[in-house]
This record gives C-alpha cells, sequence and structure tokens, in this order.
C-alpha cells in the first residue's frame, strides 16, 4: 500500500509544469509588443504555485535577452507601465481556471537604467529552480 501511495506521489510531481515552451502542461511563448518590447507568457498547471511560474517567466526573460547579446532588461506589469516608466520587480501574476500563469513586458537594453535587471545575475540567481539537479542514484 506504501508502494503504491508513493508511485501516486511521483506519479503527480511529475505533472507539475516544468520549464520549458508551451505544452500540455503549460510553458512560455512571446508575442510582440508596441516599439522594442514583447509579451513574454508563463502559463502552468494545477500542480505548479504562482511563484514558480513567476519565477520561470522572469528567467525566460533573461534568456531572451541573452540570446539578443543584452546585459540587462526591464519589465513592465502593463502597457501603462511601461508608458510611465515603472519598472516591475516581478512578472504580473494571477490564476486563470485555478492554473497559475505569468505575463510581463519585456523591453532589453544595452545598458543598466533605473529598475533594470542584471541577465546574468537572473540567470544565474534562478537556474537552480529552472534546471534542478537530478539525485544520482547510490550503487
Amino acid at each position: 500500500m506504501a508502494a503504491m501511495a508513493a508511485a501516486w506521489c511521483l506519479g503527480l510531481a511529475g505533472c507539475a509544469t516544468g520549464y520549458g515552451s508551451q505544452g500540455y502542461t503549460g510553458g512560455y511563448f512571446e508575442k510582440s509588443a508596441p516599439g522594442k518590447m514583447q509579451w513574454v507568457y508563463f502559463s502552468g498547471n494545477a500542480y505548479v504555485t504562482a511563484d514558480v511560474i513567476s519565477r520561470f517567466g522572469l528567467y525566460r526573460c533573461a534568456e531572451l535577452a541573452r540570446a539578443q547579446h543584452k546585459p540587462h532588461f526591464v519589465i513592465y506589469e502593463r502597457l501603462v507601465d511601461a508608458a510611465r516608466d515603472r519598472p516591475a520587480d516581478g512578472p504580473n501574476t494571477g490564476l486563470i481556471g485555478g492554473k497559475p500563469y505569468a505575463a510581463t513586458l519585456l523591453l532589453m537594453l544595452d545598458e543598466p537604467r533605473y529598475g533594470s535587471k542584471s541577465t546574468q545575475q537572473v540567470l544565474d540567481d534562478l537556474d537552480s529552480l529552472v534546471h534542478p539537479k537530478t539525485p544520482k542514484a547510490a550503487s
């Protein structure tokens, strides 16, 4: 009986949204926004928290900035915040149908400025969450 319960728990853990592009259990996707900005979204399922989805969204922003060779970026929760230059600490998060999502406007930068984040620092800080190390089985 204990073995069945453990297998059931492991099965549920395997269903949690992991980091990756949009798929059956969630993931990231982007779309264009005004000017040099783009929307970055990350959706999850019922087996992951909004906090984790928010961090995944922030990590995705840093990945996009790195891909464009931009050492800094700034994020905004809404378009009006970007127009007023009110940077956010993290993506706007919420629930849709009981499932977490994160959405943010991303602006990639060549130089740091008020409210900007270091691309490499975000990648370093969140790497262990996004790419967890699996323990090696004892032999």
